[in-house]
């Protein structure tokens, strides 16, 4: 359609659109040309779009290794911070746990020697508590025997030095002493069934010799066993006891006290420590006492008929020569049993070995 030919009365239209008017006026190259325009500046937009992407991702990419940079110097810091913190908290424990050993090794060594202390202090006090029972039983014997003896001297002004001295090395028993000693005497009688088999007993239970056969009796408990010896029948726990054995022109014997929890089976040692406080004769004129580490006697006079006296409570054993009463040997101890007298006529091979041993009245004349 011409434009040209429209005049000023024709009917009026619309204008339409510039594209619309050129795809009308122009023809199939202008149409051409128009879709390469369209094409080129779809192609320079997204070129555009492309650059910019691209310029993005560039400077993602070259921002990124910096931040990360930051981040893992920053993680190094706060991991360094970390593992100050923790070797500080260490080093704080390893002080504390060395300042616990020396407390516990403080603590340790303290008590070693409160123990060490507790234990040397116990037998510092067992030691005292044994001195001080001996000095209470040489307490006791000494009164036993100097208060009689003021006694004595009391009433008769003309006893001289000269006879104390005497009575002192001789061990002479003034007559008062031998009385208050006498005073105690008690029935002794032997027990049987505490007989060793070779030992013969007299009917009256008083007399006790060594046969050389062996009699067809019991092994019971309380029977001696192969030793000869053989208890008295009565026993005691408290109190003053004094009897007298006839031992004749024997060679060997030997006489005391025991205790009644004694071995009296087998091979037998006469000791304090196993619970005997004893004298014995070997040989004739060999005479001992039996302490632990026995003692020999140097008796001026033989003995031929023995005193043994029992104060319990003193802790007490001693042994006389009756017939010139005079002191043999005291034992001092604590008894914490019962006490049984104890005989022995032994089995020594000599002519005098049938000699029996003979409990003897005590006479208050004397």
């Amino acid at each position: 359609m011409d434009l040209r030919s429209v005049g000023p009365h024709s009917p009026t239209r619309k204008p339409e659109p510039a594209m619309f008017l050129r795809r009308e006026t122009e023809g199939p190259q202008d149409s051409s040309t128009e879709k390469v325009s369209l094409y080129k500046r779809i192609s320079l937009l997204l070129a555009c779009v492309w650059i910019l992407t691209l310029i993005s991702g560039l400077a993602v990419y070259f921002h990124h290794p910096a931040t990360e940079k930051e981040l893992q110097t920053e993680n190094r810091a706060g991991l360094k911070r970390e593992q100050e913190a923790l070797q500080a908290e260490h080093s704080n424990l390893l002080r504390e746990h060395s300042e616990l050993l020396k407390n516990y090794k403080t603590v340790t060594d303290s008590h070693l020697l409160t123990e060490r202390t507790n234990t040397e202090l116990r037998k510092q006090l067992e030691n005292k508590e044994s001195e001080y029972n001996k000095l209470q039983g040489s307490y006791s014997s000494m009164k036993a025997s100097y208060l009689p003896i003021e006694m004595c001297f009391s009433n008769d002004t003309s006893k001289t030095g000269m006879f104390s001295e005497y009575s002192r090395k001789e061990g002479l028993v003034l007559k008062p002493v031998w009385k208050w000693l006498r005073e105690a005497a008690v029935d002794v009688t032997l027990d049987p069934n505490t007989a060793e088999a070779r030992l013969i007993l007299s009917e009256d239970k008083k007399q006790v010799k060594y046969g050389d056969q062996r009699q067809a009796l019991p092994d019971n408990r309380e029977r001696f066993n192969p030793i000869v010896n053989v208890l008295g029948k009565e026993g005691f726990t408290s109190g003053r006891h004094y009897w007298e054995v006839e031992v004749g022109m024997k060679t060997e014997w030997d006489l005391g006290v025991a205790e009644e929890s004694i071995n009296r089976k087998g091979r037998i040692s006469l000791a304090p420590e196993n619970g005997y406080w004893t004298v014995w004769l070997r040989n004739g004129d060999e005479y001992r006492a039996l302490e632990d580490d026995s003692i020999p006697l140097n008796l001026s006079l033989r003995p031929r008929k023995i005193g043994v006296f029992v104060d319990y409570e003193a802790g007490q054993v001693s042994f006389y020569n009756v017939e010139a009463r005079s002191h043999i040997y005291t034992f001092i101890d604590t008894f914490t049993e019962k006490l049984y007298p104890f005989f022995s006529p032994t089995t020594y091979k000599t002519g005098r070995k049938y000699i029996p041993l003979i409990i003897s009245p005590v006479s208050n004349t004397d």
